[in-house]
């Protein structure tokens, strides 16, 4: 069992590793069979998938916010002030943590940590590094689903789901232009992982016009442009996410998946409106 903990433990630590350090060791590379380029990481985790869980569960997405809160005050409880994180909702530091506590053979307060901290987000967000990293790089999110999916069997299928779903904001109505993208670029508000390098693939799959510039910038020139291919592009990915819960039964699957289903149903609606490209800008 101890041999099991340590070997846990080293895993989370790579992990952690290979999520903040655009230069690990290469005997970490080598063990976790990745084909590392520092552009790779670069174009991942800090410009289309940020390690961070409030980018996955505020509108915006922002960094910072109630889960940057919450976590701190959960933390509180296990760490001394000289010792709280700046980020505590950094994946690295989370998986840090959890190997930590493993070596200290405090397995409860490992499972709280990955229950209220990680397990929000970490299965979707493995799923969408899996789908849209750089090739050599898209094991980390097999490597995270994983461990996902070895902790989740650690929930006792009563409790209720955590706080930081149970407290989510409600997804933004498709009133306007700005709130169609408030919500289509909210993973919380959507239930969607839309990162730049999935709408660039969409623009060449479709043969659209997309003008440089961050995502919300780009993702409104498509919209503005060709209104119509971009939401059933939209759609196309809708479809192939639905699908990353097909198998899983947990209520926290089921909150994704739900919050997929609603904005699939709200673009399929607005598509059938012949009005619909005529919305506030």
């Amino acid at each position: 069992m101890v041999v099991q903990q340590e070997s846990n433990a080293e895993l989370l630590d790579a992990l952690a590793e290979v999520v903040e350090n655009p230069d690990p060791h290469p005997a970490i590379l080598e063990v976790l069979e990745l084909e590392w380029t520092r552009d790779g990481f670069t174009e991942l985790f800090d410009f289309d998938l940020p390690p961070f869980a409030s980018y996955y569960l505020t509108i915006g997405p922002i960094l910072g916010g109630e889960p940057v809160g919450y976590l701190r005050g959960l933390l509180s409880a296990y760490l001394r002030p000289e010792l709280q994180p700046s980020q505590p909702d950094s994946l690295a530091f989370l998986l840090r943590l959890l190997a930590l506590l493993l070596r200290q053979r405090s397995e409860d307060r490992a499972h709280v940590i990955f229950y209220e901290a990680l397990s929000p987000w970490l299965g979707t967000y493995a799923r969408a590094i899996a789908s849209f990293a750089p090739l050599g790089l898209r094991r980390i999110g097999l490597l995270l689903d994983e461990v996902y999916q070895d902790w989740s069997k650690t929930i006792p299928s009563a409790l209720s789901l955590p706080f930081l779903l149970r407290s989510a904001p409600e997804p933004p109505k498709m009133k306007d232009r700005e709130s169609l993208l408030d919500s289509l670029l909210s993973p919380v508000g959507s239930g969607l992982v839309l990162p730049r390098s999935e709408l660039i693939r969409i623009t060449h799959r479709h043969g659209l016009g997309m003008r440089p510039g961050g995502r919300r910038f780009s993702f409104q020139s498509l919209l503005d442009t060709s209104p119509g291919e971009t939401l059933g592009a939209i759609l196309e990915t809708v479809a192939i996410q639905l699908a990353w819960y097909r198998n899983l039964d947990s209520p926290i699957a089921l909150w994704w998946h739900q919050r997929l289903a609603a904005t699939q149903s709200s673009v399929t609606e607005l598509l059938n409106d012949t009005e619909w490209a005529d919305f506030p800008r």
